[in-house]
């Protein structure tokens, strides 16, 4: 069980830049205006959705404020990914 668990916290950062991106291209928006409105740079941004890197706490509502979303809808969406 514990494997499983271990697995599930390994796929994180994959599942929240795939629903980053998503959320993203459904608004039309380009990593370019994501970074800008944000104040975080543009490789950043490529770097979260890619799941190479994770955003902190203020970033993860600074992306959801240029994205009009409350960050917990983007935290939901990546855990009913993971549970897929």
């Amino acid at each position: 069980m514990k494997a499983r668990r271990h697995t599930r916290t390994n796929q994180i950062p994959a599942a929240f830049g795939q629903v980053l991106r998503e959320e993203r291209l459904r608004q039309s928006v380009s990593q370019e205006q994501l970074a800008l409105y944000a104040d975080v740079d543009r490789t950043f941004v490529s770097q979260i959705e890619r799941g190479i890197r994770q955003p902190t706490l203020t970033t993860l509502f600074k992306l959801s404020r240029v994205l009009k979303l409350a960050p917990s809808v983007l935290v939901a969406r990546m855990e009913r990914s993971i549970k897929r």
